[in-house]
């Protein structure tokens, strides 16, 4: 089977790589009704006045919770929706051999000796979970330190604060000082 024509459309006919891109922009357009949706299921927790709608005459707790309702259910259909068309892509790209099927990418032959597949097996395929997850992950650390940093300095300065009114209200000879590490 050429490149061009790899999968069979739902009335048999045959879809090209034009077609493909055409249902790859349609599946690009509903991620960003997706998207919309579940920014207004927020919304809709939200006190703000829900979205002009059949509902939506006026701003009770009912009007909020049908518009949860409806946002939710849209996002979760389009999200669907979204999840079988991707699979058909990636089956189709699986089929002109532009992809290693899942089966071999998960058990691949790790050897290199025969096989399907074995020269995509020694690279990286950018699409692996298994790589996007191994790269170098540092911003969370970097904040935590940032934190660190910064609740200890608050500390040392409410320690001096306390202990300059502390001395103030004490006698000369009665200074103590507290330790921090």
């Amino acid at each position: 089977m050429s490149n061009d024509a790899t999968d069979q459309g739902p009335q048999g006919q045959t879809l090209t790589s034009a077609d493909r891109i055409r249902q790859l922009s349609e599946i690009d357009q509903d991620v960003t009704k997706l998207i919309h949706s579940a920014g207004l299921a927020v919304q809709a927790l939200t006190n703000t006045k829900p979205e002009s709608g059949p509902d939506s005459a006026g701003d009770s707790l009912e009007s909020h919770k049908a518009q949860f309702r409806e946002a939710t259910s849209r996002y979760f259909a389009l999200l669907s929706s979204i999840d079988v068309r991707l699979r058909r892509q990636v089956y189709a790209l699986e089929e002109a051999s532009l992809l290693k099927p899942e089966s071999m990418s998960q058990t691949g032959d790790a050897t290199g000796t025969g096989g399907v597949g074995t020269v995509a097996s020694t690279a990286a395929n950018p699409l692996d979970i298994s790589w996007l997850n191994s790269r170098k992950d540092t911003v969370g650390k970097d904040k935590e330190a940032e934190l660190w940093a910064a609740a200890r300095q608050y500390v040392e300065q409410l320690d001096k604060t306390t202990v300059g009114n502390e001395n103030a209200n004490q006698p000369a000879g009665n200074s103590e000082e507290m330790q921090v590490d």
